[in-house]
């Protein structure tokens, strides 16, 4: 299932153009570029420019094309300076809407691809994949509308759980920590199905065969540092005890905490 993607950086310069706020993704905006042009020459063209029209990727029938890093908003969703398309969406174009064609089916095909890549790389279900339309009416992605939006969720599903099926005997368990053999209450070779489960039972998690927690998608140190700093976990002793519960090294944490202060 591979996709060659090729990364083209948007020069530091243009920042305050096309992606002047850092961003922490939470979801996916699809577009079509209602346009007949290649995904290099779609990317190229909007960072050779200076208007504010800005999106991550385009996706044509050979591979996609990354020209907005994505801890960087863009420009795409028509919701405004503070709306969540534009702020948290990652945007993706799909090539050649303009006519259709084979062209523009491979392109469906590989941008449902590049969704599967994204939604496993943050630990997301598909929920989080969203069109245009949704954020300001506009009727884009237009053709993969026209031919059915439920059609390409499908094909997205379809490719996230290729991604998401071990082989054989590699099974995603759900137990409570990998070391308590005793809690667990289930095993799937499909990611999804395990997900569920474990979002139905407070406290359990899931561990890929070799032991490691791949879902809820467990936060660096670093990470839960800076949310200490925020006030986000408490003070005193209701930090470490909530920290210790959720399976963090107190201590650890808190000595990177001393030295971001």
């Amino acid at each position: 299932m591979s996709l060659p993607i090729t990364v083209v950086k948007c020069p530091t310069s243009k920042y305050s153009v096309k992606c002047p706020y850092a961003m922490t993704p939470t979801r996916i905006v699809v577009h079509n570029t209602a346009n007949d042009a290649s995904a290099m020459n779609e990317i190229s063209y909007m960072l050779g420019n200076n208007n504010k029209t800005s999106y991550h990727y385009a996706v044509d029938d050979t591979r996609a094309v990354q020209g907005i890093p994505l801890n960087r908003n863009a420009w795409h969703a028509g919701d405004g300076l503070k709306g969540i398309g534009n702020r948290q969406g990652i945007a993706i174009e799909i090539c050649y809407s303009k006519s259709g064609g084979t062209r523009f089916t491979k392109s469906e095909q590989n941008a449902a691809k590049l969704l599967a890549m994204l939604l496993k790389q943050y630990g997301w279900g598909m929920n989080k994949v969203t069109k245009h339309q949704d954020y300001s009416g506009k009727r884009c992605p237009h053709r993969t509308i026209d031919l059915g939006w439920e059609r390409f969720l499908a094909m997205v599903q379809k490719e996230l759980s290729a991604l998401n099926t071990p082989t054989t005997g590699e099974l995603y368990r759900v137990r409570k920590s990998w070391n308590d053999i005793n809690s667990q209450i289930g095993a799937f070779k499909d990611l999804e199905k395990a997900k569920k489960l474990c979002d139905g039972n407070s406290g359990y998690k899931v561990y890929d065969y070799k032991g490691a927690q791949v879902y809820p998608v467990r936060k660096t140190n670093e990470q839960i540092a800076k949310e200490v700093i925020e006030g986000l976990w408490g003070n005193g002793e209701e930090r470490k005890k909530r920290l210790t519960n959720t399976g963090y090294d107190y201590n650890a944490i808190q000595k990177i905490v001393n030295k971001l202060l």
